[in-house]
């Protein structure tokens, strides 16, 4: 397991925030995921485990990821609301930029377009 960041404080010292970034190649893994679900075999990229839900995901040169920092206790205490809210951000961002068709699907958490998440 690995922290980039020290663990919460009582009191954050600053607002809610994004941290926008892109990683090297680098597959992560969900804290109950199974290394064996990596496809292709033994992965050619770092692996790390983490302490999220879902199983593997590649992350890479190219891909933009957003880390939002919020602190909930100034928002809805509510963890689907958080999950559904930042779908939702992210639904209206492809329409604005032109890509049609971005929605949920029933049951499953994530944006999807044509099928794919």
């Amino acid at each position: 397991r690995r922290r980039k960041f020290p663990p919460p404080l009582a009191e954050p010292p600053l607002d809610d925030a994004l941290i926008l970034l892109q990683h090297p190649p680098t597959y992560t893994l969900g804290a109950r995921s199974d290394v064996g679900n990596v496809l292709g075999g033994s992965p050619e990229f770092e692996l790390v485990r983490t302490e999220r839900g879902g199983e593997v995901t590649y992350h890479g040169p190219g891909q933009l990821v957003i880390y939002p920092l919020l602190d909930l206790r100034h928002h809805k205490q509510d963890v689907h609301w958080y999950m559904r809210s930042l779908e939702e951000v992210a639904i209206r961002t492809l329409s604005s930029l032109g890509v049609s068709g971005a929605g949920r699907e029933a049951g499953l958490t994530g944006v999807w377009v044509g099928g794919k998440k």
